[in-house]
């Protein structure tokens, strides 16, 4: 099963890519514990906050915000686009 990740904003400097695919991943938290693994504790600083989602990082899965959904027990199936939001300030 194959899952694409999206990062966007700081997320891509900070990880140094755009996107990378998964092929182990049956829920959005196993995903996120997934790019803990690959990316250490910049990652898990940037998106956690204990072992929940930070309140400013939006995490959708085709589009849908995983808090509408499931949170990190969401099901993820094969071809599913998980795009990650750092918090964005503006002004």
């Amino acid at each position: 099963m194959a899952i694409r990740i999206e990062f966007f904003a700081t997320l891509r400097e900070l990880l140094g890519t755009n996107s990378v695919e998964l092929n182990c991943a049956d829920t959005v938290g196993d995903a996120i514990f997934a790019l803990i693994e690959r990316f250490g504790e910049v990652f898990r600083d940037a998106v956690m906050e204990g072992e929940k989602i930070k309140e400013m990082v939006k995490i959708l899965v085709n589009g849908r915000d995983v808090r509408e959904l499931r949170g990190l027990e969401t099901e993820l199936s094969d071809g599913d686009c998980i795009s990650i939001f750092p918090p964005v300030a503006g002004g």
